[in-house]
């Protein structure tokens, strides 16, 4: 059996799917403009991660985090426990340090 939909509610879901990727654009935007703006250069944030752990960098991007400027690291230790370091783009301090939690992983859980 066929079913039709209507007009307008394919209208309302692009405009929802519409929205959705203008605030994605907008989000981006934002965090290219706090990346431009960026005192530190990812090899010192490298640097800094290094020396606050035993192991080695498996990763590390740049991040805005409740928009702040942050650097992302993930490091394995040879023991193969994962840390993540978070550094001020800024000043190059370390922020927050701990048990790594794929994100990715959280998304799935949450989702089904």
């Amino acid at each position: 059996m066929k079913r039709m939909i209507s007009l307008p509610t394919l209208i309302a879901v692009g405009a929802v799917a519409m929205a959705g990727m203008a605030l994605a654009e907008t989000e981006n935007a934002k965090e290219m403009t706090l990346f431009s703006e960026v005192q530190i250069d990812i090899q010192k944030a490298l640097t800094v991660a290094l020396e606050g752990v035993d192991g080695k960098i498996a990763s590390i991007e740049f991040e805005s985090e409740d928009g702040k400027a942050v650097y992302e690291a993930v490091a394995v230790a040879p023991d193969g426990a994962t840390t993540e370091i978070l550094i001020d783009a800024n000043d190059g301090s370390v922020i927050a340090q701990g048990p790594y939690m794929d994100d990715d992983d959280e998304e799935d859980d949450e989702n089904g």
